[in-house]
């Protein structure tokens, strides 16, 4: 039996005895734990990267200024 589709409060819905072609039943809901390790790990990502583009920018700019000094 698939149950397809309708509010979750109630229980009347759309019941098909085989499910259609292509259907693939909902993934498991993962777990709090690995939702929390995975926010973690894209916090630190993201400010790994902040850093590094403020860094790589910063560099360009100080390259930049010493080039133009240099021709002047």
């Amino acid at each position: 039996m698939v149950w397809i589709g309708g509010p979750r409060r109630r229980r009347r819905g759309i019941y098909l005895h085989d499910p259609p072609p292509g259907y693939h039943p909902p993934r498991p809901e993962i777990p709090l734990k690995d939702r929390q390790r995975q926010a973690r790990q894209d916090w630190v990502l993201m400010r790994v990267a902040t850093v590094v583009l403020i860094l790589g920018a910063v560099t360009f700019m100080v390259i930049m200024v010493v080039i133009i000094a240099t021709r002047s």
